[in-house]
């Protein structure tokens, strides 16, 4: 019985390894990312600063650098400022302005 499992488990692993060679012969094209992509989620305008949402485990560092877009145009620049908490941060708007669903990535 074990040993029909592993045969099971070993033709599944090559078919899994076949295919994976057969897409790299394909020619698969990757794009760059922006790099830590996030969304504002609020602003404080008079302030000047806002919160940030990034994925799990993509938070930025403190002092980086980033920028604001909104329809793929560049409207802010930001700096990570802290406090840091879960997957939200607060950045200080550098210059230009941006608002809650605006795309955040690393410069």
């Amino acid at each position: 019985m074990i040993s029909r499992w592993l045969k099971l488990l070993v033709m599944l692993a090559l078919l899994g390894c076949a295919s994976r060679e057969k897409q790299s012969q394909q020619g698969v094209i990757v794009t760059p990312g922006g790099g830590l992509p996030g969304t504002v989620i609020s602003v404080n305008p008079s302030a000047r600063f806002a919160v940030l949402r990034f994925g799990i485990g993509q938070m930025p560092s403190l002092d980086q650098r980033m920028s604001a877009y909104r329809q793929g145009l560049k409207v802010a620049d930001l700096k990570i400022s802290g406090p840091q908490r879960d997957i939200h941060t607060v950045a200080d708007i550098l210059a230009g302005e941006c608002r809650a669903g605006d795309e955040v990535r690393a410069e």
